[in-house]
C-alpha cells in the first residue's frame, strides 16, 4: 500500500503532520510520499488539479483547505481538519484580511474538500464538534495528533532544580491566538524566581515586549533542538486561546513536563487538570501565575505531574496508539 500526502505549505503545525505521519508509516512498512507545493497555491488550489499522482498510490491524504484539488478518480481521498478556522471562537484573534480569506475562499474550499472526501478525519473531539456545528458534518472520525515518545523522552540524568529559578518554556508561533501577548504580563508578575524561554515558531508577533526573566530562543530547527529545549525546562507554559490539537504540549508531556494551558477547545483533551498540569481560564493572567507558583513551591507536585504527563503521552498520544488507527483506515479504504 502507498499513501500520497500532497501539501500546500502553511507555515504551521499542519506542515509537520504529513512529514511525521509519512515517516511513521514508512517505519511500519507502508510506502508514503509527501509532495510540497508553494504556499501561494492556498489561494488557488485548483491550479494543482492536474498534478500527476505518484505511481502506485492507493490512498490520497490531504488537508481540508485543498483536498478537493487532489481528488482523483478511483483513489480514496482522506481529508483532515486540523484547525477549524471558521469557528467563531477564532474570530477575535484574526486580522481583517485573514477573516475575509477564511470566510470567502477557505469556506468554499473546505466545503468542496468535505464533499470530495471518502473519509473526513479531525485531530480532536473539539475540531470534530466544530465541523458538526459549522458544516453539519457528523461523520468525522477523530484521530488525534500524536507524539513520537522514542524521540521525545525525559532526561534520566536531569539534576534537581534546587535554588535556581523555575524554568518555563513556550514553543509556538508568537501570535495572539497562541496567547503570546500574555507571556510578558505573566512573567512580569512572576518575577525573578521564574524564567521563561520561548521560541519564535514559524510566524512572529512583532514587537512582543520582553522582561528580564524572558529568554528568546529564536526558531528551533529539528527535533534535537526541540528535545533539548523541553528537557531544559521544568514546566511548559501554553496560554493559547484556540487550538485544533497542538503538538507542542504533547512533546512537552512526552519529555515528562507538566503543562500549564488554557481551558479552551482541545486543550482539556490533552491536559488533565490537577494530574498532568493545570488548565486556566482564557486570558486569566492571575490563574496562570498561581499555577506556576504552585509548581515552584512544591517539588513533589512538579515531579508527580511530570511523571503523569509522560504516562499520558505514552498511553493516549503515542505513535504506537495513534498510527495504527490511520493504518486501519487506509487498509479499509484500499480494500473498498
Amino acid at each position: 500500500m502507498k499513501v500520497w500526502f500532497p501539501l500546500i505549505e502553511g507555515r504551521s503545525g499542519t506542515d509537520v503532520f504529513p512529514r511525521r505521519l509519512a515517516n511513521a508509516l514508512e517505519r511500519r512498512g507502508i510506502a508514503a510520499e509527501v509532495t510540497w507545493f508553494h504556499r501561494y497555491y492556498q489561494f488557488a488550489p485548483l491550479l494543482l488539479r492536474h498534478v500527476r499522482v505518484p505511481y502506485g498510490t492507493n490512498i490520497i491524504h490531504a488537508n481540508s483547505w485543498n483536498g478537493f484539488a487532489f481528488k482523483r478518480a478511483g483513489i480514496p481521498l482522506v481529508v483532515t481538519e486540523h484547525l477549524p478556522v471558521l469557528d467563531s471562537a477564532y474570530r477575535p484573534y484574526k486580522h481583517l484580511a485573514q477573516h475575509i480569506f477564511h470566510q470567502t475562499l477557505v469556506r468554499r474550499y473546505e466545503i468542496a474538500s468535505f464533499r470530495s472526501a471518502s473519509v473526513i478525519t479531525a485531530v480532536s473531539r473539539s475540531a470534530a464538534s466544530s465541523l458538526a456545528r459549522i458544516f453539519k458534518i457528523d461523520a468525522a472520525q477523530v484521530i488525534s495528533n500524536w507524539v513520537d515518545t522514542a524521540t521525545f523522552f525525559p532526561d534520566s540524568g536531569e539534576p534537581p532544580r534546587m535554588a535556581r529559578p523555575l524554568r518555563l518554556l513556550y514553543v509556538g508561533n508568537l501570535s495572539r491566538r497562541k496567547g503570546a501577548d500574555m507571556l510578558f504580563p505573566i512573567m512580569q508578575k512572576l518575577g525573578p524566581k521564574f524564567e521563561l524561554r520561548f521560541t519564535s515558531g514559524l510566524q512572529t508577533l512583532r514587537d512582543i515586549p520582553i522582561t528580564e526573566n524572558m529568554i528568546p530562543l529564536g526558531q528551533l530547527n529539528g527535533d534535537e533542538d526541540l528535545l533539548r529545549a523541553y528537557r531544559s525546562c521544568d514546566a511548559f507554559l501554553f496560554p493559547s486561546r484556540f487550538e485544533g490539537l497542538p503538538l507542542a504540549p504533547l512533546e512537552a508531556m512526552a519529555c515528562g513536563k507538566p503543562v500549564i494551558a488554557t481551558n479552551i477547545s482541545s486543550l482539556p483533551e490533552v491536559v488533565q487538570h490537577g494530574v498532568t498540569g493545570f488548565l486556566c481560564p482564557r486570558d486569566d493572567i492571575a490563574a496562570f501565575v498561581t499555577a506556576c507558583r504552585k509548581l515552584a513551591d512544591d517539588p513533589h507536585l512538579l515531579l508527580s505531574y511530570g511523571k503523569a504527563a509522560r504516562r499520558r503521552a505514552e498511553e493516549v498520544f503515542s505513535e504506537e496508539v495513534i498510527i495504527p488507527q490511520y493504518i486501519e483506515l487506509y487498509e479499509k479504504l484500499a480494500q473498498g
